[in-house]
């Protein structure tokens, strides 16, 4: 869920906590169970466009605060961690010269960046967020119809797969017609070239 989408629904965070604890599937699993601390902490959605400067006159920036966050596949500690040591090489090799670290040493971290999978990921996926943010159903229509569609598929209740597949076909082209299907389709193809 984008930040934003926060304020629209005046959802607290506690409040989505609560209502996961009170989801049937996920209730009887922590029944007696007690919270002994909450935390949260904001992961930048931002991507390739968010990005900021990365270096300058004797600085680097990595992880998440250099916007290195592929919210598509949820990762983020591997770009963390990629970057601080494409970093970490960076000032190994600019020592080594025994150069100063000035932006035009430092240049050599977006090089090494932009060789790594770190920004050939990001900018793979650069603009999936607009398709996303233009169109609520993928956050909404679709996770709903996965839920509805796999719990019913892999529930045992004595119903034959290819009637429960029929059925959730069926499920499915009530909430998107067959159209809007595969231009949404299209669309998120797009937005991954």
């Amino acid at each position: 869920m984008f930040i934003g989408r926060f304020k629209e629904r005046e959802n607290p965070p506690f409040e989505l906590l609560e209502s996961l604890k009170n989801h049937p599937a996920v209730k009887p699993l922590i029944v007696g169970g007690e919270v002994k601390e909450y935390s949260a902490h904001l992961i930048p959605e931002g991507g390739y466009h968010a990005m900021p400067q990365i270096y300058g006159e004797g600085w680097m920036i990595v992880g998440d605060a250099a916007m290195f966050v592929n919210s598509i596949h949820r990762e983020g500690s591997n770009l963390a961690m990629e970057s601080g040591r494409l970093a970490a090489e960076t000032v190994i090799e600019i020592k080594k010269k025994k150069e100063r670290f000035n932006k035009e040493n430092l240049a050599l971290y977006k090089e090494k960046l932009e060789k790594s999978f770190v920004l050939k990921d990001l900018r793979k996926y650069k603009n999936f967020h607009a398709v996303i943010g233009k169109n609520r159903h993928f956050l909404t229509t679709y996770p709903e119809i996965m839920n509805v569609s796999l719990f019913s598929l892999l529930k045992v209740d004595g119903v034959d797969k290819r009637t429960k597949e029929k059925e959730t076909i069926k499920n499915i082209l009530k909430r998107r017609s067959v159209s809007g299907i595969l231009q949404d389709a299209i669309q998120l193809w797009r937005a991954t070239r």
